[in-house]
């Protein structure tokens, strides 16, 4: 059985807590009244890190955009990679990216850290990290320097985002604090 056929009676569920807590984010940080949603952690490097109430709860997040972004494309949206904290909905460590596009349907985005490599699955411009691989994501990320994501559109369009990793263990090490994530 291979690890989607084992996964598709709970995916429904991974993607709906994705999509809640990516779009989320998205709302925290396109909003108008951001600097009154948000509590600002600090920057650490080429991360932020802050926290804001949703749902009752806290939650703790830390995010960069890319350094470089590649493609043959002429419009694309936000980029961006965040690890995340819901503490109250006992999820901790949730990593995604916004891809700035829609992901073709089926494909899976690829994530390079150093000579890892890791399949993130995918839904609407989105990208995330399996529950299983995300502490050993987020252990590679903090050893790591730089990562690379690649993706493919829903047009074809091959992308490939480079990120910096400068500041990520600092700022994880923040929102695990604030959070009480040990």
């Amino acid at each position: 059985m291979t690890r989607i056929q084992r996964l598709m009676p709970i995916l429904p569920q991974a993607i709906s807590r994705m999509l809640i807590g990516a779009f989320a984010l998205l709302l925290v940080v396109t909003s108008p009244g951001y600097a009154q949603d948000h509590k600002s952690l600090g920057e650490f490097g080429d991360w932020q890190a802050y926290t804001y109430q949703q749902g009752g709860g806290e939650r703790c997040t830390m995010a960069s955009k890319p350094l470089k972004d590649e493609g043959d494309y002429s419009k694309r949206g936000p980029i961006w990679a965040f690890v995340m904290h819901r503490p109250k909905e006992g999820a901790t460590g949730e990593v995604g990216f916004q891809m700035g596009y829609p992901i073709k349907e089926g494909s899976l985005v690829k994530l390079e850290i150093g000579g890892a490599k890791f399949d993130l699955y995918t839904s609407g411009e989105g990208a995330y990290a399996w529950r299983e691989d995300e502490p050993r994501i987020v252990q590679t990320m903090r050893a790591g320097a730089t990562m690379t994501v690649t993706g493919t559109s829903t047009r074809g369009t091959v992308t490939k985002d480079i990120y910096s990793l400068t500041g990520f263990t600092a700022a994880n090490e923040t929102i695990n604090k604030a959070c009480g994530v040990p």
